[in-house]
């Protein structure tokens, strides 16, 4: 049996473009800090791409882990606000 070699592609244009924020939890006295990756753009079919967050460090507590929902949604609240008072 012939192995056939890989075939990796690469689009020569960007997809999509990224905004990365820095942030920090505080949990018991200690600060985690974070990436909030916001990708900006949408797909060819008009879906938004999904905010991620991710840790500076690999030693992050479970509780604070569990806490990236809440992260994206005060980005996201945070985001709209900015929106509502640029709009008036």
């Amino acid at each position: 049996m012939e192995n056939k070699p890989n075939q990796i592609e690469i689009n020569k244009e960007p997809s999509f473009y990224e905004i990365w924020h820095e942030g920090k939890v505080t949990h018991e006295g200690k600060e985690h800090l974070f990436w909030l990756i916001h990708p900006k753009g949408v797909d060819i079919n008009g879906n938004e791409y999904e905010i991620d967050v991710r840790w500076f460090f690999a030693r992050v507590p479970r509780e604070v882990r569990s806490l990236i929902p809440q992260i994206i949604d005060a980005f996201k609240t945070k985001a709209q606000d900015n929106e509502n008072n640029n709009s008036r």
